[in-house]
């Protein structure tokens, strides 16, 4: 005979014995694998965030390391009170100073306009037999071939719609008094870069600068539409451009002219002064970056070292936490008055945190820059110190990289022992169970004999 779960042929609870047993067997076991592979997750989790973090402070000082930081300028200027007559950007190639502009001319396109007369209706026809119109500006070119027969607002669609076209735009004026002009406009400024259009057959004369027939051209340009350069004056030296910005008439300025100056009081032109500095904002704003992912580093050590925490004790934090340190206090002799940088505002309270005064960077920046530059950057500047000390810790093959593979590679094995385990478990409860099982029809076996036997007796004293 057969039992279909334990125990109900015997009426024995086998399987809760069987369970106990097994629970005997494995229960502290896997707690125990789990808990190992829970603390190598929290290692690499623990490794993930602290090199991170460094990272980020990595690049901080990677930022104050570098020379440019510290060559930037700015250039802050003041306009009339008319309005904004120019603006200046300043690069390292800039020498402090300041500069007096003013604007006496912006550069300009030509405007061409045909001669009154020549057409009374958009729909005019311009050629009766074609042929090409090419349009020139300084080293600019383009053509367009006009069809027999085109008309005016034809040739004008025609020249706005050419994929070549440098910035050429075309447009039809009505006078209201029979007449309607062709007008060209130019985006190509500077001196002797007016617009010139030529053609292949004179019947096109009309719609061009330059004749191919005996008689005059249609288009010209009047004086004041002229192609001109831009003209500013510096400090009493007059430059010219061929467009608008001023590209190293200043050394390592870039100048641009945004609107004519009106004449002052004084009946000269008015000027915009430009004040050329170095760009201690942005040193400021690197600095405070450094500050900043210093404190949150240490906060990171703080929060995966401290008592009962993953990595309390860890030989690795606190070498870390001596070594930024002591490189912060690094003390240097040839920084002029300057010997750390405590010198230059950077403080630090009682629980190790830095901050930045203001006050004392503005100061230093002011009497010391140079020195400022001395200390972070070079070869013996403390950034370089702590760059050099970091870059063994952090990327694909540093330190940090390496302990949170190894922390890994551990909890995948310890997982590896937990699964093996747990099958081995499965066998021995398998095995278990057959027993029980056999038992178990045993058992129902001898029950049901014995009773057989009681009932047989019962029936022989009836008799």
């Amino acid at each position: 005979m057969s039992v279909s779960s334990l125990g109900v042929g015997s009426g024995i609870d086998l399987q809760t014995l069987l369970q106990n047993m097994v629970s005997v067997q494995k229960d502290t076991k896997v707690k125990a694998y789990e808990s190992k592979i829970s603390d190598y997750k929290s290692e690499v989790s623990a490794y993930g965030a602290i090199k991170s973090a460094l990272e980020t402070f990595e690049k901080a000082v990677e930022s104050l390391n570098d020379e440019d930081l510290f060559t930037g300028r700015t250039a802050t200027s003041t306009q009339p009170e008319s309005g904004d007559i120019v603006s200046v950007t300043a690069d390292k190639e800039a020498a402090n100073g300041s500069y007096n502009v003013s604007v006496s001319q912006l550069a300009q396109g030509s405007r061409s306009v045909s001669s009154a007369g020549l057409f009374s209706s958009t729909d005019d026809v311009v050629s009766a037999t074609g042929g090409d119109l090419t349009f020139t500006a300084g080293s600019d070119t383009f053509t367009v071939s006009v069809a027999a027969g085109a008309t005016l607002s034809e040739v004008r669609e025609q020249i706005n719609d050419s994929t070549d076209n440098f910035g050429v735009s075309a447009n039809l004026v009505d006078d209201g008094n029979g007449n309607v002009y062709l007008t060209l406009g130019s985006d190509v400024t500077g001196s002797g870069n007016d617009l010139v259009v030529t053609n292949t057959d004179a019947t096109l004369d009309s719609v061009s600068s330059v004749a191919t027939g005996a008689g005059s051209a249609g288009l010209s340009i009047a004086t004041e539409d002229a192609a001109q350069d831009a003209i500013i004056n510096v400090d009493g030296i007059t430059i010219n451009s061929s467009s608008n910005t001023f590209e190293n008439a200043v050394s390592g300025l870039t100048i641009k002219a945004l609107a004519q100056s009106e004449t002052g009081t004084d009946g000269n032109p008015e000027t915009a002064k430009s004040v050329i500095d170095f760009d201690t904002e942005s040193v400021k704003e690197t600095l405070e970056s450094f500050v900043e992912s210093y404190n949150a580093l240490f906060t990171t050590f703080d929060k995966y070292s401290s008592a009962g925490d993953i990595l309390n004790g860890s030989s690795l934090i606190r070498g870390l936490e001596g070594q930024l340190n002591s490189n912060l206090m690094t003390t240097f002799t040839n920084a002029g008055d300057l010997s750390t940088i405590f010198d230059i505002g950077i403080e630090m309270d009682d629980d190790g945190k830095l901050s930045l005064n203001s006050t004392d960077f503005d100061d230093a920046m002011e009497n010391s820059y140079d020195d400022v530059v001395t200390l972070f950057t070079g070869d013996n500047g403390i950034a370089s110190i702590m760059d050099s000390y970091l870059e063994n810790f952090t990327g694909s093959s540093g330190v940090l990289k390496d302990l949170s593979d190894a922390a890994q590679t551990s909890a995948d094995s310890k997982e590896e022992d937990k699964e093996n385990f747990e099958y081995r478990i499965g066998l021995y409860e398998a095995q278990l169970k057959k027993r029980f099982s056999n038992l178990d029809v045993l058992l129902a076996g001898l029950n049901n004999s014995g009773t057989a036997l009681l009932t047989s007796l019962s029936n022989l004293n009836q008799k």
